[in-house]
């Protein structure tokens, strides 16, 4: 992408009341000269902003920030090598997609948490030999704070939930990004993206690089209506902002009314793994109202019921 991250927590939009409680939490911290409490950063999906602000923490604190996901996490020594690169006092550690991480590690990682120590076996039969931590800041993601254990979320002074954003805000991140892409967009073209994206910036900025490369391939410098439908029909994205995944999840369920639908059924249908449909597909088509979710299964609403019969073009968008 060629639009730039916010470095610091003035540059971000949305999201105020975390930039307000991570400003007050920040100034305590340098006040007393310790480092940031650790942070535990949730959502309801991805693209909301997380990895932006452990980089907004960061440059705050004036610590460089070590970055990893959980999935690279697996063993005890697979955290113990992450865990030597902090080497200072205050450093600061992001692991992303943080319910990823092995059980193994993510009981190291509670000692490490609480006492500030590595459990280092340097022979078969010898007792464990206990290696100071430098005092860090471990900044966690996850979109599925569920998965980690009561003890492991007990450690985490501060936690920072990311909401959805309004039209108002992504239309301000839109307008910024349009800034660095090198092609100007008709302010009707930026009120549309918004509508389109779903509350989520990840999927405005996505939009809009599609726009722009229609509007460059078309050898012009400015975007307009015309270009901003060429790129939704081609990426067959829908006047509400659907692809064609969450058409299919529609389609499925009306097909299968009166009865509700499984999440394995919708993701045999999708060719998806369920934690797909559960954790991406399913949270903004239940936030905007097209289906609810119950102990029975999927079922459409009425909402969804009018948006999918609206599209005549089962393969297209509206």
């Amino acid at each position: 992408m060629l639009t730039a991250r916010p470095k610091f927590l003035d540059e971000m939009i949305g999201q105020e009341n975390i930039r307000q409680k991570a400003r007050i939490a920040i100034a305590s911290a340098m006040h007393r000269g310790e480092p940031l409490g650790h942070c535990l950063l949730t959502s309801a999906g991805g693209g909301l902003g997380k990895s932006t602000m452990a980089i907004c923490l960061a440059n705050e604190m004036y610590q460089t920030l070590v970055v990893t996901s959980g999935q690279c996490i697996n063993t005890a020594a697979d955290l113990r090598n992450i865990l030597i690169r902090l080497n200072k006092k205050g450093s600061m550690l992001l692991i992303d997609e943080m319910h990823c991480i092995g059980r193994m590690a993510a009981e190291e990682l509670l000692l490490v948490l609480e006492d500030g120590v590595l459990n280092v076996n340097l022979s078969r039969n010898g007792a464990p030999v206990r290696i100071p931590v430098p005092p860090f800041t471990l900044i966690a993601a996850t979109t599925l704070p569920s998965a980690l254990s009561g003890p492991l979320i007990q450690r985490f002074g501060l936690h920072f939930r990311f909401g959805f954003y309004s039209a108002n805000e992504l239309q301000t991140i839109i307008s910024k990004a349009t800034e660095r892409m090198g092609v100007e967009f008709d302010e009707d073209v930026c009120i549309e993206l918004a509508r389109r994206a779903r509350g989520v910036p990840r999927i405005a900025l996505h939009l809009m690089e599609r726009v722009r490369d229609i509007t460059q391939a078309k050898r012009r410098s400015r975007a307009t209506a015309a270009d901003l439908m060429d790129a939704m029909n081609l990426e067959e994205i829908d006047g509400e902002g659907l692809h064609q995944g969450d058409r299919t999840i529609l389609r499925t369920l009306l097909e299968g009314e009166p009865r509700p639908v499984s999440v394995r059924s919708l993701a045999l249908v999708l060719g998806e793994a369920t934690e797909t449909v559960t954790d991406v597909l399913e949270p903004s088509l239940v936030r905007m109202g097209f289906v609810t979710i119950g102990a029975g299964g999927r079922r459409l609403t009425a909402k969804g019921r009018e948006h999918i019969e609206s599209v005549s073009n089962p393969g297209g968008t509206q």
